[in-house]
């Protein structure tokens, strides 16, 4: 049985220390987030693949998103009940270190001054819509599955997301080629646009992909220059898995 409070204390310490980046934007790539043994038994109370629906079909994203990504959404009760019993408490105990005011704190601290920048910087429409001056948050997290042909265009995310998390959960290093790729607008481009492979191509500087490796997570605040995404992946029907968790401001 693990002591939670010890777990989620890795996962700070580990980030904390971990360097700032700041090309193109700032971020923290971190490795060795969880502990090992934990990380281990991550993997082996993942859900199978039939527990998990096309996120296009889910309301979160538009309808012609890519159908080759794959959601389970653990917050919700009617969800996660259908599994197992012993993974059902795993992933509820995980959830309960996810969104702890912890993590939350700590985490958020190490991009206070790019942070402080964007919040003095709203537009009156962007006011609204994150509720200022009194912002309050809304955690969203859930588990991914990635197939063959997945990808995703650069874009800076909504205006509403205030930090991401990418937790890469693979089990070996196979996929470390078909992490987020970061990006530098060559040209002023529209953060709150999708953007196609494409225009990605066109408009779009490559700096570097983050690797997908087991046991790492890509950090950011979302900005107006936060340009990510993901190269096409194809990767003969492995399993590309991870683990969202967003927070969004509330309006």
């Amino acid at each position: 049985m693990y002591n939670y409070n010890e777990i989620k204390q890795h996962i700070v310490d580990n980030i904390l220390s971990s360097e700032l980046l700041n090309h193109p934007f700032d971020h923290k790539f971190v490795e060795g987030v969880f502990p090992h043994d934990f990380y281990n038994d991550l993997l082996d109370n993942i859900p199978d693949k039939s527990d998990f629906v096309p996120i296009n079909t889910t309301g979160r994203v538009t309808t012609n998103y890519s159908p080759e990504r794959f959601i389970f959404n653990f917050q919700e009760k009617d969800i996660i009940n259908k599994l197992e019993p012993s993974k059902k408490t795993f992933l509820q105990n995980f959830l309960k270190i996810l969104v702890s005011q912890d993590l939350f704190t700590s985490i958020t601290s190490q991009f206070s001054k790019t942070i402080d920048a964007r919040l003095s910087n709203l537009s009156d429409a962007e006011k609204e819509k994150c509720g200022a001056p009194n912002f309050d948050f809304l955690i969203k997290t859930s588990l991914i599955k990635d197939f063959t042909k997945y990808s995703l265009g650069a874009h800076a995310d909504t205006t509403t997301k205030f930090v991401t998390f990418l937790f890469y959960i693979p089990s070996n290093n196979d996929l470390q080629k078909v992490g987020t790729t970061l990006y530098q607008p060559i040209y002023s481009a529209d953060p709150l646009k999708h953007h196609s492979a494409e225009e990605t191509k066109q408009n779009f500087k490559k700096i570097k992909t983050c690797p997908f490796i087991p046991n790492s997570v890509l950090i950011f605040p979302r900005t107006s220059m936060s340009f990510h995404g993901v190269e096409e992946v194809n990767i003969n029907q492995k399993e590309r898995n991870l683990l969202l968790l967003n927070y969004f401001f509330k309006s």
